[in-house]
């Protein structure tokens, strides 16, 4: 995963109302407020999750291996207080990565650790100051080597292997039984595997690939895997991906862009296993985003986006917020919202 060298902030989006009057009609201004909560000083600060049924968040730092929960406040859930966990051997070699809510493990939640290639389903614990509670330990097996986000996808836990093995050179995509880890799979990969999703319709597997721009289809079934290559006329650096259903039915991607910038273009894989593409308009802001991380936005109104800007890779890119709607038959962007963040 790609990241900044700063302090570590977290920040919540927040929707408000207020309301202004004219002489002749009223109406009610949408508002939305960004505020930023200073979190443990770390180089790289990377994943967050919610523990389903609790009022706790967890955030992993990598460069210093420590797992960070956040309290929640019950009415707002605005943070209100945090306590850090060390994870793994070493805080400067064991490189605390992925977090990922266990549905199969209701109340756990896995963990990957990078730097010691191992997965960790744990008990994050009841109270703020509760220190996780190992669960199960998952050793990736030879010749695989750097688990970096962690995913569970039916009864199966998955990762992206970002470290290229010294016995091969090769990267990999890992797969394992959640009861039964002896029972796993490895896939071959391009450098270097990030996200992976389940496209809700086919049940295949899908896996962005950033360094080589490329986007590996797996058939669980059969075990065939399938390289699908950005056009670079489109953009590059494939990273962020989510599983969608409903109107968005399929995965979802990022293309982060390189060190001239982004191309604000995002794309869409649906039961039919075609790559189609979608670009942002609005000059500069839009079109020279370089798009890191999505999420689902829909709401009663209609089916949305989340795009997470970043100019981690270019200056020519804008860290912004950006929220996308779209048109009836979802085959091009409608609107399109834009939250400069604030560090």
């Amino acid at each position: 995963m790609l990241f900044h060298a700063f302090k570590s902030l977290i920040i919540g989006l927040a929707l408000g109302t207020s309301t202004v009057l004219a002489q002749t009609s009223s109406h009610a201004l949408v508002s939305r407020r960004l505020t930023e909560y200073l979190m443990p000083v770390a180089v790289q600060t990377h994943e967050f999750a919610r523990v389903p049924n609790t009022n706790f968040m967890l955030m992993t730092q990598m460069s210093d291996s420590e797992l960070i929960k956040i309290e929640l406040d019950v009415k707002t859930e605005e943070p209100i207080a945090y306590h850090s966990f060390r994870m793994g051997k070493n805080s400067t070699t064991s490189m605390l990565h992925g977090v990922w809510p266990s549905t199969v493990y209701p109340g756990l939640v896995w963990l990957s650790l990078q730097g010691d290639s191992k997965l960790l389903l744990v008990d994050p614990g009841k109270t703020l100051s509760a220190a996780p509670i190992i669960k199960k330990s998952i050793n990736i097996p030879s010749p695989g080597n750097g688990p970096h986000c962690v995913f569970e996808i039916g009864n199966q836990v998955w990762a992206g292997l970002k470290v290229a093995t010294e016995q091969t050179g090769k990267y990999y995509v890992f797969s394992a039984d959640v009861h039964n880890s002896t029972n796993y799979h490895m896939y071959t990969a391009l450098n270097s595997p990030v996200f992976i999703a389940k496209e809700p319709t086919t049940g295949l597997i899908y896996v962005t690939q950033d360094t080589d721009s490329s986007i590996m289809r797996i058939n669980t079934t059969s075990g065939d895997t399938t390289q699908m290559h950005i056009p670079p006329s489109v953009g590059n650096t494939a990273v962020g991906m989510i599983s969608a259903t409903g109107p968005l039915s399929g995965v979802w991607f990022t293309l982060a862009g390189n060190s001239t910038g982004g191309t604000g273009t995002f794309g869409h894989i649906g039961a039919s296993g075609k790559m189609e593409f979608f670009k942002l308009k609005k000059p500069q802001l839009g079109t020279n985003a370089g798009l890191l991380h999505i999420a689902d936005a829909s709401t009663s109104a209609g089916p949305a986006l989340w795009l997470l800007s970043t100019s981690l890779l270019s200056t020519n890119s804008e860290d912004a917020l950006i929220r996308v709607t779209f048109n009836d038959d979802i085959t091009s962007v409608d609107e399109e919202e834009y939250i400069a963040m604030l560090t």
